[in-house]
């Protein structure tokens, strides 16, 4: 019997590799965290902050421009992953200097040998960066889910290992360095990256226009968390700030899936087809459609089983935490009613209209913590959930002028979304009276059912089938651009 494996180039590939990195995320924090406890958790999550907040500068810099290139070169492949290699090299010296004034500040002594054991790892991470774009650029979604497949398990079994040998925060360094091992080892035996170093000039100012606003776009999205949690600080008292670190963050961990999965499918097809509007536009709506399938769901059964979901997972003293998760992921459902609209600007070299809503979105949560001053986790929660009121109608705007479409048209590619959500919003309401008292085995019913009726209803008002953003396309490189990038892989 033959298994019907996806083709390499199946989108079915993002799905399962979205899904397994965010089980995996969750797994890795909670098992190697209880297994070392609190205190070497504490020490080791500082540094690994400290690392991953530098990462973003190496292995986000050229990524989503080799992308988007459409005539990508040879020199362009080599120079993007030579600059951004160097860029490692001194954010891994930033890293080892910076883990002693850490270290010095919060009387940990054990943060500056971890933070340069950790240093080597940047300019790896900034490599597989690179390498990560040009395997998406081609649409090898079967070569990105192995990332993932191979690189989250071997770092979780070092994590552990070293933890059960009472490793301490040693133990989350190891998982961090046996995944971003795994995946630059990955990348190097499957020849998508190239080794050859080379700095071209002309090719870099080709690849900067998109990657340089992106770049900020991207640090400033990803930083704007912790700066909200660190003015929350400054206003609230530290347990109310730890419940709603708790239950953003397990938002956060569920939502991945939907970020990370419509990136992966929206970027390349659109940075293919932007020298055609028609297509260009239904490649649009199609990926929306998508988005709202995989969004809607999520959030509405996180918001409709939030008190189970922190009360199973997390005890009964964590449960402040559900009415400000219910209230983020009611937020989140509306910033899915427009489709992956960073994507589309990286697409047409247009990176600074995500500079610009990426400022947006960092200062709209601290306006509302500086006016509210929250003192419960549902006020925090509106602050942090006015981002995407502010950004929705302007996205909208933006993105239907752009693709000269009306709003309507693109709401309506999302009612089979619409539908089954409500559906199983009905089902799982419904169901309530009847749940058992145990939360987690609560949670389990309702997440059974609501994912039972929700796939019935989409897959029938989608006429029987899956959405069109699944079906695997033929890869729309010309022959020239797919030359050239052959030409720098084998490089």
């Amino acid at each position: 019997m033959r298994w019907p494996i996806p083709s390499a180039r199946s989108p079915s590939w993002v799905l399962a590799e979205t899904g397994v990195a965010s089980v995996f995320s969750l797994l890795s924090m909670l098992v190697v965290s209880r297994t070392i406890g609190p205190a070497a958790a504490g020490v080791g999550a500082v540094a690994i902050a400290a690392f991953l907040l530098l990462d973003l500068f190496g292995s986000s810099m050229m990524t989503d421009a080799v992308i988007q290139r459409r005539d990508l070169e040879p020199r362009h492949a080599h120079s993007a992953t030579t600059l951004t290699v160097l860029v490692g090299l001194v954010a891994a010296l930033v890293l080892v200097l910076s883990g002693f004034v850490i270290g010095h500040t919060t009387g940990h002594p054990q943060i500056p040998i971890l933070t340069l054991a950790l240093a080597p790892l940047l300019p790896l991470s900034a490599f597989s960066g690179v390498g990560s774009g040009l395997v998406l650029r081609d649409q090898r979604y079967r070569l990105l889910a192995l990332r993932v497949f191979i690189g989250q398990p071997v770092g979780l079994a070092l994590g552990l290992l070293v933890a059960w040998h009472h490793g301490g925060a040693w133990a989350m360094i190891a998982l961090q360095g046996g995944n971003t091992l795994s995946v630059c080892l990955l990348l190097l035996l499957s020849r998508s990256t190239p080794t050859r170093p080379r700095l071209d000039r002309e090719a870099l100012r080709d690849l900067w226009s998109v990657a340089g606003p992106q770049l900020v776009a991207v640090v400033m999205l990803a930083g704007r968390y912790r700066v909200f949690i660190i003015v929350l600080g400054m206003i609230a008292s530290g347990s109310m700030v730890a419940i709603c670190n708790v239950g953003f963050r397990l938002l956060d961990a569920v939502l991945s899936v939907v970020s990370g999965s419509t990136l992966r499918i929206t970027l390349p097809r659109l940075s293919a087809l932007q020298d055609n509007p028609g297509a260009f536009a239904e490649a649009y709506g199609e990926t929306a459609q998508f988005q709202a399938l995989l969004g809607w769901p999520i959030a509405a059964g996180v918001a409709l089983t939030a008190g189970h979901l922190i009360a199973g997972l997390m005890g009964p003293q964590w449960a402040g935490a559900a009415s400000g998760t219910r209230i983020t992921a009611c937020a989140s459902m509306i910033a899915y009613t427009y489709g992956d609209a960073g994507s589309m600007w990286v697409a047409i070299n247009r990176t600074r209209i995500n500079l610009v809503t990426s400022v947006l979105a960092f200062v709209t949560p601290i306006i509302g913590l500086l006016l509210l001053h929250p003192q419960t986790p549902a006020s925090a929660a509106l602050c942090w959930g006015a981002t995407a009121l502010v950004l929705a109608p302007i996205n909208m705007a933006l993105v239907t002028r752009r693709l000269q479409r009306s709003p309507f048209w693109l709401l309506a590619r999302l009612w089979p979304a619409g539908v089954a959500t409500a559906a199983m919003s009905l089902a799982v309401l419904a169901e309530a009276p009847l749940l058992p008292a145990q939360p987690l085995l609560a949670l389990l019913c309702q997440a059974t059912l609501g994912a039972v009726v929700f796939a019935l209803v989409a897959w029938l008002a989608l006429g029987r089938s899956m959405p069109r953003a699944l079906r695997a396309h033929d890869h729309p490189i010309d022959q020239h651009g797919a030359a050239a990038a052959a030409s720098a892989h084998a490089a």
